[in-house]
């Protein structure tokens, strides 16, 4: 038998909203000011590309990736800081 969600139409479209990450971060920095932020980044974005959630998460002060070849297109995209 197959499964199928009727209320989810298909295809399934989703938004990154580079303006929102920033705020986040932001938010997060002013809530632990003395803190390093670090940006968490799992499954290339969750499938959305690095590239763009690297445009609202380029003020962290580091970035903890999932695999090397993340770590790599992170850093073609300009990023010199400490990549875990």
């Amino acid at each position: 038998m197959r499964w199928q969600n009727s209320r989810m139409p298909r295809p399934v479209e989703a938004l990154v909203h580079t303006e929102a990450l920033a705020h986040n971060l932001a938010r997060a920095r002013a809530h632990a000011p003395e803190a390093r932020v670090w940006a968490v980044v799992k499954a290339n974005a969750y499938g959305h590309g690095i590239e763009r959630a690297y445009a609202g998460l380029s003020g962290a002060d580091g970035f903890a990736l999932l695999d090397l070849a993340e770590a790599e297109r992170v850093r073609a995209l300009g990023w010199r800081g400490p990549v875990l």
